[in-house]
């Protein structure tokens, strides 16, 4: 290879996916690869903005709404993505979450720049009304006609896709989400955050991090708190992110008399310091695909429990690495928390095996260096 492959990802800017992209700026040889990012969805300027002061990378946005389809916007972003992969002649494009991935692959069409998608869970996943599921299946399904290769961030992700009829087994990779522990690694002053939060020195925390939406399961997360206040003499529950359910949840929080032990903090630019307090991490989704916030936690060596959905189930199994419960089962959540704090032997050997299979499974140096097998393998120009 005489000269660095021109790449473009085409991402969403919040929430995993944009977390996702971080890694792969940052880690991605710089020697092999000039990096540009296209910023769609909310946030998209200042995501922008913080890809180029932090990374050193190209990145420019569009406007686009990540919930719905507006057939004006969208098409107004679909033209300017054709305009510019065609202006810049890119030798390689890797689209990430399900609308800015469709819109680039329509966008690349008579292009001849190879394609590769990521889902980052399709929008048939588990839980999905069947209606939405198969219309979103349709799109999927015409979409995967223009793609060179479907990148699943889990063997569930794309076994499902398969049922669906999205294209065939050879187009796809399973890469898992890889991590740098490092980062949640860090020494921190823990008294010193709880005091920050209104939270006693002694208190024990259960925490979590995630949207405040409905797939989540935030009013959940309430009553299990509700359920073990009197069980533990002074038992603390943080929520770290915001959503559409936030004044639901601290409704609730206030009417079952938990205002003092339940936190709410909205979005955190330093969540990765707030693992260094809890105790026990809750992941109560619905459903997931290759949830980052479990790495993290993993990272950290906080014992984790979560809802038994698919992508959790595929990071935990059977390894004893941590919990998994039946979804919306607010009892259950609340009999595995007690196993975890009322047992400091558990917790702990739950702690050395995530530590273990984050270092064997779920490293970033892997899934980089398997990215850039696939990125130098399909690219036009070598």
């Amino acid at each position: 290879m005489n000269r660095r492959l021109k790449l473009l990802l085409v991402s969403k800017s919040t929430g995993g996916v944009a977390s996702y992209i971080r890694m792969l700026v940052k880690g991605l040889d710089r020697e092999k690869f000039d990096i540009t990012v296209a910023c769609l969805s909310e946030n998209g300027q200042e995501f922008a903005e913080e890809l180029r002061q932090n990374y050193k990378v190209d990145a420019f946005s569009l406007a686009m709404n990540r919930y719905k389809i507006n057939p004006l916007t969208d098409a107004r972003v679909l033209i300017q993505l054709s305009a510019r992969i065609r202006r810049e002649r890119y030798d390689l494009i890797h689209a990430h979450a399900s609308k800015p991935g469709f819109l680039i692959r329509i966008a690349a069409v008579g292009t001849g720049i190879p394609v590769i998608y990521s889902p980052h869970n399709f929008a048939f996943h588990e839980g999905s009304k069947p209606l939405v599921a198969r219309v979103v299946a349709l799109f999927e399904k015409f979409a995967a006609l223009f793609t060179t290769q479907i990148i699943a961030v889990a063997k569930h992700e794309r076994d499902l896709a398969l049922k669906y009829g999205v294209g065939k087994p050879e187009l796809y990779s399973v890469i898992p989400t890889g991590i740098d522990p490092v980062l949640y690694q860090q020494p921190a002053d823990v008294l010193e955050i709880k005091r920050s939060l209104g939270i006693p020195d002694t208190a024990q925390v259960i925490g979590t991090v995630g949207r405040l939406a409905v797939p989540k399961l935030p009013i959940d997360f309430v009553r299990v708190a509700a359920e073990l206040k009197n069980d533990f003499s002074d038992l603390h529950f943080v929520w770290v992110g915001s959503g559409p359910l936030q004044e639901e949840a601290q409704a609730l929080t206030n009417e079952l008399g938990l205002k003092d032990s339940v936190h709410w903090l909205g979005h955190r630019d330093d969540a990765y310091r707030l693992y260094n307090i809890f105790n026990c991490f809750l992941l109560l989704s619905r459903w997931e695909a290759n949830p980052l916030v479990l790495l993290e936690a993993f990272s950290a060596g906080v014992p984790v429990i979560a809802s038994d959905n698919l992508g959790a189930r595929e990071l935990i199994g059977d390894g004893g690495h941590g919990i998994l419960v039946p979804v919306a089962d607010v009892s259950a959540v609340s009999n595995a928390i007690r196993s975890v704090l009322q047992n400091p032997d558990r917790a702990s050997a739950m702690k050395r095996l995530a530590l273990e299979e984050v270092s064997r499974v779920f490293s970033l140096e892997r899934m980089i260096s398997k990215i850039e097998e696939v990125y130098l393998e399909k690219a036009i120009s070598l």
